[in-house]
């Protein structure tokens, strides 16, 4: 039997952030076998066993190595809460309930094969994963070394912060209108997004940018939101977390018809609350918000006594799903850092308008968390590693006292760490001298 090799998570140092790499070695004997390129051994010869666990939610390993082609049990453990399976793109399915292991076969042809699970939603959340073949005959491949894996990890981080076509979360000045009301034109369309260099991905996006334009407010004003819908299917927006009239909070059928396509809707209200806010879609907003439908909308209280003051202003929108693992719409090495002078302050605004929980962990400096779903708190905290869930909004004061590039990611390592590299929810503080 050839033998079989696993990739797993890796946590290698390279400028930002240590990533160390695991190969976990699993297998059987070396055997002599037919050195044809469709097979090892007999046709209905067991080459050896892939191994996968499920959690909620993503695989481990995600990348699974067999050194042929060839015929492989498999057996697959749900280590989650809920019901996971495993679908090869050959459509074998092994299917699990919380802590049970299913066995079966799959045939892996020498182009490799990949994997997801296929319960709606897991898969656009991280559930993927591929079957790589790295050889076939009798050649036995040698693991990768310790120097191939630093230097592949270095060659992707020397590309940070990498260029890519379009940038999201811009401010969109608005229109003012004859009685003073503030006005946006926003269009949903379907576009092509790059998320990171080479990694170009259908979206559904406002005005052609995910995230779609920052809008920025006071209390007080007059605004409105026209929206054109050129999807193909239909759509609302939801103004997360503002008080609007009931007619204005753009849930299909409850408070409004669905805009069809080629129709447009028309928002409007006067802001009465301050603080973090967001809009995205509420219609199959399971989909539609992962695809890139979403937005920052900020509004400030120019009365207010208890607001901060920062020099740098930073909402970062957290996403997961068909994109991908992203802030502000692009994954690392083409995430954007946030540079800053010493004895500045910044304050970022996390908004998780993802399907996942996203603990935002900064290096270096701690954050003082100030505010909650728009509300600033009576007693701030410090935090280094700050937990953002679905939905939340939260708001943190860092100050820029430590000169240097500080690493800033996700904690869950899967959404920021991968066999090649790091990826994903991964950017950099710099802090420079003044």
């Amino acid at each position: 039997m050839g033998r079989l090799f696993v990739y797993g998570a890796s946590v290698v140092s390279v400028v930002l952030l240590s990533l160390i790499y695991v190969i976990l070695a699993a297998g059987a004997d070396d055997g002599t076998a037919d050195a044809s390129p469709g097979a090892v051994g007999g046709a209905d010869e067991i080459l050896g066993t892939i191994e996968v666990r499920a959690f909620d939610i993503g695989f481990d390993p995600t990348m699974v190595g067999v050194e042929a082609p060839g015929r492989y049990s498999v057996s697959f453990f749900n280590d989650g809460t809920v019901l996971h399976d495993l679908t090869f793109a050959d459509g074998i399915t092994l299917q699990a309930e919380p802590g049970q292991t299913v066995t079966g076969e799959a045939i892996i042809p020498a182009e490799g094969l990949t994997f997801l699970c296929s319960v709606p939603g897991h898969a656009d959340a991280g559930m993927r994963g591929e079957v790589m073949v790295a050889g076939s005959g009798t050649a036995t491949t040698a693991p990768i070394s310790a120097e191939e894996l630093r230097d592949a990890d270095a060659a992707r981080t020397a590309q940070f912060p990498a260029e890519t076509e379009g940038k999201g979360n811009q401010i969109l000045e608005p229109t003012i209108l004859d009685d003073g009301t503030k006005q946006w034109e926003i269009t949903a369309s379907v576009i092509q997004w790059e998320t990171e260099p080479g990694t170009v991905l259908e979206a559904y996006a406002y005005n052609g940018t995910v995230p779609g334009p920052q809008l920025r407010a006071e209390v007080g004003d007059r605004v409105r939101i026209v929206l054109h819908n050129e999807l193909p299917v239909p759509t609302t927006i939801h103004s997360h977390g503002l008080i609007v009239p009931n007619a204005m909070d753009g849930v299909p059928v409850i408070t409004q018809p669905a805009v069809m396509p080629g129709e447009s809707f028309t928002y409007e209200f006067t802001l009465r609350n301050a603080g973090s806010h967001m809009y995205h879609s509420h219609f199959m907003a399971q989909e539609q918000v992962p695809m890139g439908l979403l937005g920052a909308f900020v509004v400030t209280d120019p009365n207010a006594t208890d607001e901060p003051i920062a020099d740098i202003d930073y909402p970062m929108i957290l996403n997961d799903g068909p994109l991908g693992f992203t802030l502000n719409g692009k994954g690392f090495p083409a995430t954007e850092p946030i540079v800053a002078t010493q004895g500045q302050t910044i304050r970022v605004r996390y908004m998780n308008e993802g399907l996942q929980i996203h603990p935002m962990h900064l290096h270096g400096i701690p954050q003082l968390v100030i505010a909650k779903d728009g509300y600033i708190l009576p007693d701030p905290h410090y935090e280094d590693t700050v937990l953002v869930a679905p939905g939340e909004r939260i708001d943190v004061l860092v100050e820029a006292t430590e000169v240097g590039a500080w690493a800033f990611h996700c904690h869950i390592l899967t959404h920021a760490e991968s066999p090649t590299g790091m990826f994903g929810m991964v950017t950099a503080l710099i802090v420079q001298e003044p």
